[in-house]
C-alpha cells in the first residue's frame, strides 16, 4: 500500500522560492499610486536596496519611465567608500545613472548617531532629487523594518501617530517617498537576491551595524526578535496590522482636532492664528491637549512632551483673566493676552533701538526715516488735521515711553493715560513697548497706534501722522 504524502511547499526549491518572490515584488510595484516621468531609487547596496533596484528599473522600463539611482555615503563604517563603488556597479549593470552624495554625521549628536543618520540621509536624497528633477523617491523599507519600527515606538511610549510607524507613501521637503514592500517579509526579498547573485555574480554589502548590539535596532534584531519569532512566527504581519490600525486611529483623531482647532482659531497678523482661550477651555483636557498640539505644529513649533504639553495647558486655563502669561519654548514665546493666546518668535522681535530718542525737523517731506527708532514716520495730507505750519516750526523728537504720558483723542474727550488707551484698543503689553511716541517740545504729539492729541493747531488742509513699524506689533482684541 503506498504511503500518502502532502504535496511539497512551493517554497520548497531555492528556484521556485525565488520565482514567488520576484512575482510577490513584481506585484507590490503594480499596487504604488502613479508616478510621472522619472523617479529615483535610494540605494545602500545593501540586499533590500539591491532588489528593489533591480525590480524598479525593469518596471520602469515596462511603464516607459526614467529611473534614477541615489547613493547616501555616511562616512560611519571603514568599508562606505566600498559600498558606495557598490552602488554604482549595480548601476552600471541596470544602465542607470547613480548619483551620490557624501555626508557628514556627529556621532554625539544628542538625538543618537541613528536619528543623525536618518536626518543627514533624508537631507541628501532631497537634495539630489531636487537637482535632478525628480519628485518621487522609491525606499526599501519592508514588513520585518515596520515591525521593528512599531517595536521600538512602543517602548518609547508613541500615541497612535507614532505607532502608525512608516507609511507607504509620504511627503517630506516637498519630496514624495514611497515604500512598495512595507507588506513583503525580509526572507522573500532575500529570496530574489540569492538568485539574481547566483545568476549575474552582483554581490550586496553587508552592513554589520544592523546587529550591532549598541543600537536600538541591533538589540531587538539579535536578541528580542529571535525570541518573539519561537513564540509567535506571525508577529510581523500582527505588528503590520496594528500599525495600520493606528494610522487609522490616528487620522480620525487629527480629524477631531483639525474641527476643534478650526472652531477656536482666527487669524491675527503678524501672529498667524491666535487661539480663543475660552473656547480651548471648553473642549475635554484629551481634545484641548490635541488641538493645542495641532496648533503648536501649525506655528513652526517642535513637538513639546506630553508633560510640557500639560503644563502649557494647565497654565492657559488657570491664569487669571487679568493675569498676561508667557510660556516659552524653543525659541519662541507662547503669549496670553486677554482671549487670545498667540506665539511670538525671536525672529518677529525688532533689534535693539539704537537710540533712546532722535531729534529732526520736518520739511513738508511726506515720510521721515527714523532708524534708530525702528520705523518711518509718514505725514498724510488730509482734508482737516495737524497745521502744517505749526509742525515746520517744532522741532520733534522721537522717543520711547516712560510712564505717565496722557492724550487727549478727541476735543470733546478729556486726556488720558496711554496705559487705558492703548488696554482699550487691545494692544498687549509686549506691543507698547515698541511704540514710539512724537514729543513737539515738551508735548506730546502723536503716539503710534493710538494717534495726535487732540489740542494741538489744526487746519485744513491739515497732516495726520502715522507710524509704520519696520517690525509691526499686531493689535488683540477680545
Amino acid at each position: 500500500m503506498g504511503v500518502s504524502r502532502k504535496p511539497s511547499s512551493p517554497d520548497a526549491s531555492p528556484d521556485v522560492a525565488a520565482l514567488h518572490a520576484s512575482e510577490l515584488l513584481d506585484r507590490a510595484l503594480d499596487e504604488l499610486p502613479p508616478v510621472a516621468g522619472r523617479f529615483a531609487v535610494g540605494v545602500s547596496a545593501g540586499p533590500d536596496s539591491a532588489a528593489l533596484a533591480v525590480k524598479a528599473a525593469d518596471w520602469a522600463q515596462r511603464r516607459g519611465l526614467q529611473a534614477l539611482l541615489f547613493h547616501v555615503h555616511h562616512g560611519l563604517h571603514p568599508d562606505a567608500d566600498t559600498w558606495e563603488d557598490q552602488a554604482g556597479d549595480l548601476a552600471r549593470r541596470l544602465g542607470l545613472p547613480c548619483v551620490v552624495r557624501r555626508v557628514s554625521v556627529d556621532p554625539s549628536d544628542p538625538a543618537g548617531i541613528e536619528a543623525a543618520a536618518r536626518e543627514a540621509r533624508y537631507r541628501a536624497l532631497a537634495e539630489m532629487a531636487t537637482e535632478a528633477g525628480v519628485d518621487t523617491v522609491l525606499l526599501a523599507h519592508h514588513l520585518d523594518d515596520q515591525a521593528e519600527t512599531v517595536l521600538l515606538r512602543l517602548l518609547r511610549g508613541a500615541g497612535p501617530d507614532g505607532m502608525a510607524a512608516m507609511a507607504r507613501e509620504t511627503t517630506k521637503d516637498g519630496i514624495r517617498y514611497l515604500r512598495p514592500w512595507l507588506g513583503v517579509p525580509r526572507s522573500r526579498i532575500l529570496a530574489f537576491m540569492q538568485a539574481y547573485t547566483a545568476r549575474t555574480g552582483f554581490q550586496a554589502v553587508r552592513d554589520p551595524s544592523n546587529l550591532d548590539a549598541r543600537h536600538a535596532r541591533g538589540i531587538l534584531r539579535t536578541e528580542i526578535l529571535p525570541a518573539i519569532e519561537r513564540h509567535w512566527p506571525g508577529y510581523r504581519t500582527t505588528l503590520e496590522r496594528h500599525a495600520r490600525r493606528s494610522a487609522e486611529a490616528a487620522a480620525v483623531l487629527r480629524e477631531v482636532a483639525h474641527a476643534d482647532l478650526e472652531a477656536i482659531q482666527e487669524a491675527r497678523p503678524p501672529y498667524g492664528n491666535a487661539l480663543r482661550l475660552s473656547g480651548l477651555n471648553r473642549l475635554s483636557p484629551a481634545r484641548r491637549a490635541m488641538a493645542l498640539r495641532l496648533w503648536l505644529a501649525s506655528q513652526d513649533m517642535a513637538a513639546p512632551s506630553e508633560t510640557r504639553l500639560r503644563e502649557m495647558a494647565r497654565q492657559l486655563q488657570d491664569a487669571r483673566q487679568d493675569r498676561q502669561v508667557l510660556l516659552r519654548h524653543g525659541n519662541k514665546q507662547v503669549r496670553r493676552y486677554r482671549d487670545h493666546v498667540i506665539v511670538d518668535s525671536k525672529d518677529r522681535s525688532p533689534p535693539a533701538l539704537q537710540a533712546a530718542s532722535v531729534d529732526f525737523r520736518w520739511t513738508g517731506e511726506a515720510s521721515v526715516r527714523l532708524a534708530a527708532m525702528g520705523g518711518t514716520l509718514l505725514f498724510v495730507s488730509e482734508a482737516s488735521g495737524i497745521d502744517p505750519a505749526w509742525l515746520r516750526n517744532t522741532e520733534l523728537t522721537m522717543r520711547r515711553r516712560r510712564g505717565r504720558e496722557r492724550l487727549r483723542l478727541s476735543p470733546q474727550s478729556p486726556s488720558r493715560s496711554l496705559k487705558n488707551l492703548y488696554q482699550e484698543r487691545g494692544i498687549p503689553s509686549w506691543e507698547r513697548e515698541r511704540l514710539p511716541l512724537l514729543y513737539g517740545g515738551d508735548t506730546l504729539v502723536y503716539a503710534a497706534g493710538l494717534g495726535s492729541d487732540a489740542r494741538l493747531p489744526q487746519s485744513s488742509p491739515g497732516i495726520r501722522l502715522e507710524w509704520r513699524a519696520d517690525h509691526p506689533g499686531a493689535t488683540v482684541t477680545s
